[in-house]
């Protein structure tokens, strides 16, 4: 069976119970707020299956969500045509089909409520989800089903794939896995960055308290469709981040309520979505290497780096007059180039979120030395750290938009890692999902090649540079890189940001990376992603198969840090 058997779960409690007491007087020196962070694991699970006719039977979850009652929604993608269905709108892949998407909600112990196929007969990968206020489910990803054998749709705004290599698709299901609303949406260019788990880092669809759905995207289309009051009508280079609005509870043309281009002459690529519960201020990330990305004169950074810069991330966050309507009037409040302000600079941001304070989390990976950071913060220098000279580091900024230019980065850190290409081992990482509690901890998901370095908590006194090597606090769950090529990983970070609370690798050893990062009512934190670890942690799963070598399978696990 795949994961740890009885008695290595019981060797790990053992183990963690054996650290803690033998650090008693270290624990002592730690802040009261890391003390208390050890979590335990409420569920944890695999999910995949055996059959497939290919080389490569594997699954993924890419992005989760957490409803009012405290049970996860998952998506992804998978090759087999075995998953545990229960209760499924789509109880096969469709004919042909390589990969098909899926989607399942799991009750708060884990355990399986339904589980769906979603797809048409050539390639279908789920990217992002989003929770609805009545407890339903949307999720959005990429298709390249077509009239042979179509992509499901229902009440749709576009009934067909509109040509390239992929549309986005929108899905919306109820509560008990009926479908409510699917509709394609693309040009006759390629929409999504392809069919690779690694390729769609980042959650890109949000809802708001009206059950309006915000979706965040990457296009090449010209004829994208646009709205009248879009805030850009045209591609301006030769792929564009897009942002859409659907009301699913409509159908047909009136479904769509927004949509828009963003972008400057070169490259972007929207990666993450958040938005307000009233629908008035919308939040996009992503990537960008133009010049002239548009910015606001509020902006932490206005214009672009120095001459030779790869990439940085970008934030912007939209204002909408009258949400919801097809009238309403869409400005920029903020958008900002993020990253290193040098010919060293090359960012991403893949995950983000926004608190109830209006406060945006972002999370990605730099390879700048001159990243922005605030202090005090966990690790405010990264000097090794170069343009093909290192590998990337994982960050985490806080930016308020209501402040303007410097005052708007109200905090930066780096995450460790990211070593310098010259070293033995050449190990580095990006963080991919964030998320947020009613308390102010910002939780963070990612991937990690790097070994691992103890933390030093030092209360923010001391202006640290940050290691080399990933650093995992005293009370991690794994506190050592467990092989394969890559290690989930999984950081608390309190309110103050001066110290790291909580971080911990997670997975075996294979390869096993982290994409998706949820956080319910009750403060319990759900991260999902991919493994080919026989031997990744399990605990109540909800499926238990024989484990192929090498093959990978979708992880789902939920930690609670309640005591």
């Amino acid at each position: 069976m795949p994961g740890f058997s009885s008695i290595r779960v019981a060797g790990l409690v053992l183990l963690i119970s054996v650290l803690a007491a033998s650090v008693g007087s270290h624990a002592q020196s730690q802040s009261s707020s890391q003390a208390q962070g050890r979590p335990s694991l409420i569920f944890s699970t695999t999910l995949g299956g055996l059959q497939c006719d290919c080389e490569n039977p594997r699954t993924f979850a890419q992005n989760t969500g957490s409803d009012a009652a405290g049970n996860t929604y998952v998506t992804g993608a998978t090759r087999v045509t075995d998953l545990p269905v229960l209760h499924a709108f789509q109880p096969k892949p469709a004919p042909g089909a390589s990969m098909t998407a899926f989607v399942a909600k799991l009750d708060p112990s884990g355990q399986l409520l339904w589980l769906t196929y979603l797809g048409g007969d050539q390639q279908t990968v789920g990217e992002g989800l989003a929770v609805l206020p009545d407890g339903g489910v949307a999720v959005d990803g990429i298709t390249s089903s077509d009239d042979s054998g179509p992509f499901p749709t229902l009440n749709a705004f576009q009934d067909a794939n509109a040509g390239g290599d992929a549309d986005y698709f929108l899905s919306v299901f109820d509560k008990n896995g009926n479908l409510r609303y699917s509709t394609y949406f693309g040009g006759s260019g390629t929409e999504g960055s392809g069919f690779l788990d690694n390729n769609s880092n980042g959650n890109n669809l949000a809802a708001d308290a009206h059950g309006l759905v915000y979706l965040v995207g990457t296009t090449e289309s010209l004829d994208l469709t646009v709205t009248a009051n879009a805030l850009q009508s045209n591609l301006e280079g030769d792929t564009d981040a897009i942002v859409a609005i659907f009301d699913p509870s409509k159908s047909g043309p009136g479904s769509l309520i927004y949509s828009s281009f963003l972008g400057g002459s070169a490259n972007e690529k929207g990666h993450g979505a958040a938005v307000d519960a009233t629908g008035e201020l919308i939040t996009a990330i992503g990537y960008t290497d133009s010049d002239d990305f548009p910015t606001t004169k509020n902006a932490y950074r206005e214009n672009h780096p120095k001459n030779g810069w790869v990439s940085n991330g970008f934030v912007t966050q939209f204002t909408s007059s009258k949400p919801g309507d097809p009238s309403s009037i869409y400005n920029y409040r903020y958008s900002t180039y993020l990253g290193g302000d040098s010919d060293q600079a090359r960012e991403d941001a893949y995950g983000v979120v926004v608190d109830h304070n209006g406060i945006i989390a972002v999370t990605g990976r730099t390879v700048s030395p001159d990243f922005p950071t605030t202090r005090p913060s966990i690790y405010p220098s990264a000097p090794y750290l170069g343009l093909n000279i290192s590998n990337d580091q994982p960050y985490m900024v806080k930016i308020d938009p209501s402040q303007e230019n410097d005052a708007s980065l109200i905090y930066g850190t780096y995450l460790g890692g990211g070593a310098p290409k010259d070293v033995a081992f050449q190990g580095g990482g990006f963080g991919t999902s964030i998320g947020v509690d009613s308390h102010g901890n910002v939780y963070l998901a990612g991937e990690t090649s790097s070994y691992g370095v103890e933390y030093e908590d030092i209360d923010g006194t001391t202006n640290l540079v940050a290691p080399i090597k990933y650093p995992y606090t005293w009370n991690a769950l794994i506190p050592a890189f467990q092989g394969g090529g890559q290690d989930a990983i999984f950081m608390r970070i309190p309110p103050s940001g001066a110290w790291l609370a909580y971080s911990t690798y997670l997975g075996g050893s294979g390869d096993d990376r982290a994409y998706g990062l949820a956080v319910d009512p009750d403060g319990n934190v759900v991260v999902t992603g991919v493994t080919s670890s026989p031997d990744f942690p399990l605990k109540n799963p909800a499926q238990v198969f024989p484990h192929v070598p090498g093959q990978q399978n979708a992880f789902i696990t939920k930690f609670s840090f309640a005591h």
